[in-house]
């Protein structure tokens, strides 16, 4: 049984339960902001029932928006797993701030927020069940390694445990500053080792190798890697080649929706999306899951600057807001990726009608008629048949290879390696070295750009029947994305990493250790 809950207008933000306030958070604060328990009253909505520390003042703005944010819009009664998914939102509390010492730094501004969902059979209450959630809160974006603590915290079989909390606190406390490298820091009991690259647009981060051996496995957990699995993300996809369409419209900074039956979904597929243009960073907002109580000033609506997003939701009103929004004023249309259970294999394409019954790619379950995900915009990438072909062969064997997220991961880290190329090289040419040893770059003119790539090439395949149309998606390509934010926050991080690799601040780091292990 599912239903919505719109509802929902503001939760009850009071604490029923108060722990003894612990030590003072200093190791703890360069980690994570607090460990909030959120228990959804059938009566009166969503209430806190636990902030740990309780020191920490959070607006009611910003409880609010964890409140929300850590439940399924989406209730349904027969859940009996976890679900794990994250959320960001703004920093709306004052008396809240950065504790970054060094780098990799934090945002100031922004919360992110680490789920674990939890609903069991309760014949006590009024609906036969009870629901919490567990979130931890961070200015840092280390969501994996953040859910495996949250993992370890809850798998005794409780989930808002006062005594774990204190533990978990206590520990983290110890720990020192998160920094470049890798971490072994003692956690409930275990050791969790832990890698945190020079900047979180790295590529293929927690990938082994191309041929691991039989036994090898992740030695530690990468901050930035992923969430979730391609060999599952797959199977709920409208067609294989929509991974091009995707990753073009991520690499041109252009806006997505994910829509999909579960926060977790939303969340691993949107992790998995922007991990596939890596390592240009994608300069819009990301918005793993949002909710319809939730302000959307952040993505351009109601108000706000405009700006691109990729957002994950699972209301289909919610959908039809964001749409509304973004018609209104006068922006282009968000691509859909509607990610839902169907029956049969994976499409290689779409079908030509998408009104066509068996089609993927047409929202028919959503109330109010539907809405049709329109075909992609016009596409300057070709898709790499024996790319596609592989992904076919794996999603017929199912779930006995976990072959298919190494594949599709390293297919675009290649594509995108294939596409920065023409603009390093334009780049190099343009390296100037000052008296004191110093590298610079002169300005970057489009133009000069688009000349110098007509006389080199670029290895990247493109749509078009022949030379004069392959030249033409080329340079919408490439100048596509030199006038996009991409760009930019690409252009920053290389000049960025370059300057800290020149004075030695990227070199082998010593493996950091609590002081209590």
């Amino acid at each position: 049984m599912e239903e919505h809950r719109n509802s929902m207008t503001r939760p009850t933000l009071r604490r029923t339960q108060r722990l003894d306030p612990p030590s003072p958070p200093t190791g703890f604060r360069h980690w994570a902001v607090a460990f909030v328990v959120c228990n959804f009253n059938v009566d009166i909505g969503p209430e806190i029932e636990i902030v740990y520390p309780p020191t920490i003042q959070f607006s009611t703005t910003d409880l609010s928006a964890i409140c929300f944010n850590s439940f399924p819009e989406q209730q349904n009664t027969e859940t009996a797993e976890d679900l794990t998914f994250n959320f960001t939102i703004s920093n709306n509390s004052p008396g809240i701030t950065l504790s970054s010492p060094q780098a990799p730094y934090g945002s100031p501004s922004v919360f992110h927020g680490c789920c674990v969902f939890r609903q069991e059979l309760d014949l006590s209450m009024k609906r036969s069940f009870n629901q919490r959630t567990l979130v931890l809160l961070s200015h840092h974006n280390f969501l994996p390694f953040y859910s495996h603590l949250l993992y370890r915290m809850t798998e005794s079989g409780v989930i808002s445990d006062p005594t774990v909390l204190e533990a978990a606190f206590s520990e983290m406390n110890s720990w020192p500053c998160p920094s470049i490298g890798r971490h072994n820091l003692p956690f409930l009991g275990d050791t969790v080792a832990l890698d945190i690259a020079p900047h979180h647009a790295f590529p293929l981060q927690g990938l082994p190798g191309p041929t691991p051996l039989i036994s090898d496995k992740p030695s530690s957990i990468y901050a930035y890697e992923p969430l979730g699995s391609w060999d599952n993300i797959m199977t709920f996809m409208p067609c294989i080649t929509d991974l091009h369409v995707l990753y073009e419209k991520l690499l041109l900074c252009e806006s997505v929706i994910v829509i999909a039956k579960s926060p977790q979904l939303c969340s691993e597929a949107i992790s998995s999306l922007v991990d596939l243009i890596r390592p240009v960073p994608y300069a819009g907002e990301i918005k793993p899951y949002m909710t319809m109580q939730v302000e959307f000033r952040s993505i351009g609506i109601d108000g706000g600057t405009p700006r691109p997003f990729i957002i994950g939701i699972t209301n289909p009103f919610l959908l039809k807001r964001v749409l509304s929004a973004t018609e209104s004023t006068n922006r282009s249309r968000p691509h859909i990726l509607y990610l839902q259970n169907f029956d049969g294999p994976v499409p290689t394409k779409r079908h030509h009608s998408l009104h066509h019954k068996s089609s993927r790619n047409a929202l028919l379950d959503l109330p109010g008629g539907g809405i049709d995900a329109h075909p992609p915009s016009k596409r300057f990438l070709k898709s790499e048949s024996s790319f596609i072909s592989q992904i076919e062969t794996l999603l017929k064997l199912g779930d006995q290879t976990r072959e298919l997220g190494p594949l599709i991961r390293r297919h675009f880290a290649e594509l995108t390696a294939q596409f920065l190329a023409p603009i390093n090289r334009y780049l190099a040419t343009s390296n100037v070295v000052s008296p004191g040893g110093n590298h610079r770059y002169a300005s970057f003119s489009a133009p000069d750009f688009l000349h110098n790539l007509a006389k080199h090439g670029t290895s990247v395949k493109l749509r078009g029947q022949g030379p004069i149309q392959r030249h033409r998606s080329r340079d919408g390509l490439y100048g596509s994305f030199v006038n996009s934010p991409n760009f930019y926050s690409w252009l920053d991080m290389k000049l960025s990493l370059e300057q800290e690799a020149s004075v030695g601040l990227l070199g082998p780091a010593p493996i950091a250790t609590s002081a209590a292990s």
